[in-house]
């Protein structure tokens, strides 16, 4: 990354971490005050303490309120961010990497279900969004077993998620734990799961704005914010929040963001093995092949269905 987008980045993201720092810190103070008793409600959540007042700085958000509510209200997506949120409990690298694998592998039938749900004829075919999600388990199953770490692991997903938004829920639980570290395993389920889905919304923010490869951006904007947030004393719950400003800045910048978007070779690189070893994306079940490979159906009465993937 040049030196000025490294520069920009941390800026953005210094502004938002002494935000989220100075609530904090408001926040205690209102607690020496209050007592310890009375505001241990208030304290609990670790994000609802401080959504009030920081989320009225929040207008970069301003302009997505209808897409948030029409991509949130996909059960498949929650299916997915719940896998996510899980495995953000880790403690151990490979076992956050464990978490992430098992956890699709059992929310595929679910996810599958739930995307034919409203297309009954389609339900002899494997659905995208399980394709999509099975895809990026292989894919961090064959990281995990060379020993990738989890930042290698984000910028390949994001790769994928590139080439197949289907997967973004998968980059925002990888770009939570980026920022948060092992700090998860401190936090409630509900924490968990509000990290994921605020990262999820940074990265829709990003791909609105910028098209799938903006997805790219995300691993860049967390590393600065984890670097800026360290330095700042900002507490992990609240990092995915100072990762999402900071995106939605990022988006209004559309030559920053063009920039930003640029392919990862490393990531490229590693999305390649995978295709290399048989688990090319948009072909995670047998019968349905890769974007643009299509299947005749046929069906009772005159004519056919053809389907075409992608």
């Amino acid at each position: 990354m040049a030196i000025n987008e490294r520069e920009l980045l941390e800026d953005l993201a210094y502004q938002e971490a002494e935000g989220a720092a100075e609530i904090y810190a408001d926040d205690a103070d209102s607690a020496d005050l209050l007592g310890s008793d009375a505001a241990e409600g208030e304290q609990e959540d670790g994000f609802d303490g401080a959504e009030a007042d920081w989320g009225e700085e929040e207008d970069g958000f301003d302009g997505m309120d209808g897409y948030e509510s029409e991509t949130d209200s996909l059960e498949e997506g929650d299916a997915l961010e719940e896998v996510m949120a899980a495995a953000l409990s880790a403690e151990e690298e490979d076992e956050f990497f464990g978490k992430i694998v098992s956890g699709i592998r059992r929310a595929l039938p679910v996810v599958g279900k739930i995307a034919r749900a409203a297309a009954p004829v389609l339900s002899v075919i494997p659905h995208p969004a399980a394709q999509a999600a099975a895809t990026a388990a292989r894919l961090i199953g064959k990281l995990r077993a060379e020993g990738a770490s989890e930042e290698e692991a984000l910028e390949a997903v994001a790769e994928l998620a590139a080439r197949d938004r289907r997967a973004l829920p998968v980059v925002a639980g990888l770009a939570a734990r980026a920022v948060m570290k092992q700090s998860g395993t401190q936090l409630s389920g509900h924490q968990r799961r509000q990290a994921v889905r605020t990262m999820n919304r940074a990265a829709q923010a990003l791909v609105r704005q910028g098209g799938p490869s903006a997805v790219r951006a995300l691993p860049k904007v967390a590393r600065s914010v984890l670097r800026t947030t360290v330095s700042k004393g900002t507490p992990a719950a609240l990092r995915p929040r100072v990762v999402a400003s900071t995106a939605a800045k990022v988006s209004q910048n559309p030559a920053l963001l063009r920039r930003l978007a640029q392919p990862s070779p490393h990531g490229q690189r590693l999305l390649r093995r995978l295709i290399a070893g048989g688990g090319q994306p948009g072909a995670g079940h047998r019968g349905v092949g890769g974007p643009g490979s299509s299947r005749t159906l046929r069906v009772s009465g005159p004519g056919e269905i053809r389907i075409v993937i992608g």
